[in-house]
């Protein structure tokens, strides 16, 4: 399953707007995947850790949630949740010449989902 991962996430990284992406699996294992040296491995990892814990205390709060979106000053951070555990986020800048278009982001969403995992 690792490898299969890999490949997604590095195919991802091919779509305009995407800066960064990450999986985190249901074992809390975090793979990463980011275009610039300003996104160290680190980083992605911490912060698609929280995009898990934050689906976990919503579920746990009995918040529906599949979808959220973080607005920060000059990016955003859309993440997708499965029942499963799995966690995926996507990190795109705010103000671009290539922005994440909707269509493309439920696209990535679709693809996320049908995910074996």
């Amino acid at each position: 399953m690792q490898e299969h991962i890999h490949n997604w996430l590095t195919e991802k990284m091919k779509i305009p707007g995407v800066l960064a992406c990450g999986l985190r699996s249901p074992d809390r294992k975090i793979f990463t995947r980011s275009l610039s040296p300003q996104f160290q491995p680190v980083a992605l990892e911490a912060a698609f850790r929280s995009v898990g814990d934050t689906f976990q205390i919503m579920n746990t709060n009995r918040f529906p949630t599949g979808f959220v979106r973080w607005v920060f000053e000059n990016y955003f951070l859309y993440a997708f949740s499965r029942p499963d555990g799995h966690c995926f986020g996507v990190l795109s800048r705010r103000d671009s010449k290539h922005p994440l278009d909707p269509l493309t982001l439920g696209q990535l969403s679709a693809e996320f989902l049908s995910l074996e995992g």
